[in-house]
């Protein structure tokens, strides 16, 4: 089956709705069919390319612990057929292990509507902020 998202919000709900849910097929579906992909999970290296992209979610979704997910975007900025989405991810795999992370999505709208091209989680890590700005 195939879905078209008509935004990128709608595209971000289906996203964070197959993440939720552990739909691995509807995941895949969800992510641009290109080489082009970049997916890096927390403390992990980058992954490139779709199929290499579909099996790190098979590994979360199928091959994990149960989880909940929760994601609060926190600003939009979207021009030329890219939508950049930046915002916090909450999970909690049990109630005394929660992981907040900063997450930056990219979307780009295809022939086929809006997918995914992007998504980085890092954590978020409390802590004194640098005492000088890097340019």
């Amino acid at each position: 089956m195939t879905v078209k998202h008509v935004s990128a919000d709608a595209a971000e709900a289906e996203f964070y709705r197959a993440f939720a849910e552990g739909r691995l097929e509807a995941m895949t579906r969800v992510w641009a069919e290109s080489d082009a992909v970049v997916c890096i999970h927390p403390a992990r290296s980058a992954i490139t390319g779709h199929g290499a992209v579909a099996d790190s979610w098979k590994d979360i979704l199928v091959e994990s612990a149960r989880f909940d997910i929760s994601f609060l975007c926190t600003s939009k900025h979207e021009a030329d057929g890219l939508a950049v989405h930046i915002g916090l991810e909450r999970l909690t795999v049990d109630p005394g292990q929660i992981a907040n992370l900063a997450v930056t999505n990219v979307y780009r709208r295809t022939p086929d509507g809006w997918k995914i091209i992007l998504h980085h989680a890092a954590p978020i890590h409390e802590g004194p902020e640098p005492d000088e700005t890097v340019h």
